[in-house]
């Protein structure tokens, strides 16, 4: 099954949607990060664009509670993912957002070792849409979106501690998501598609 160009994201958004929908804020928040996902697919090859999208469905699917194990998100949906076939997904489910800095904290190290750490482009767009995306699926600055994962959480809990580790790490992708959408915003404006009248 994996790495079929299209298939998976078409999976990826039925099991998202069977698994996430009934959380409401959960699934608006998906479908946001979806959204940005689309938007990034043209810097990407087919394969890899679709890889993205699907990833992008997946990410917080390990807060199903049918499929909650560890009470780790990334790892419970990686595990998840990687039943039905699809590794490569499972990888970037598991490592979305910077999720081994939090797996340290909760001492889940080993386990999330279990998938592969692919730290690409794809890896990378996939914390971008993940960060510049709010709860209810709007679109924000990445500064917004860490003071609402910081008001759900106590200082001194694994999210939190995790959260402040791995800042550096998260805002560095996305900054170099960013750079590369840069070319693609000039062609736009030099085309007359992007330019303010």
């Amino acid at each position: 099954m994996s790495g079929e160009a299209g298939f998976e994201s078409q999976w990826a958004e039925r099991e998202a949607r069977r698994l996430l929908e009934p959380l409401g804020t959960r699934w608006r928040h998906t479908l946001g990060a979806v959204e940005r996902a689309r938007e990034l697919a043209s810097m990407l090859s087919a394969a890899d664009a679709d890889a993205l999208v699907a990833a992008a469905y997946l990410h917080d699917v390990g807060y199903a509670p049918e499929l909650v194990e560890s009470g780790f998100h990334p790892l419970d949906g990686a595990r998840f993912v990687r039943a039905r076939g699809h590794e490569r997904l499972a990888g970037l489910v598991a490592y979305h957002s910077s999720a081994q800095a939090e797996a340290g904290e909760r001492g889940l190290s080993e386990e999330l070792a279990e998938f592969a750490d692919e730290r690409s482009a794809v890896s990378r767009a996939l914390t971008y849409c993940d960060l510049t995306t709010d709860a209810e699926g709007r679109r924000v600055e990445p500064v917004e979106r860490v003071r609402g994962i910081r008001a759900r959480y106590e200082p001194d809990t694994p999210e939190a501690r995790a959260l402040e580790r791995s800042m550096p790490a998260l805002l560095d992708d996305v900054r170099m998501i960013e750079s590369m959408l840069v070319p693609d915003r000039a062609a736009t404006e030099e085309s007359g598609g992007g330019r303010p009248s």
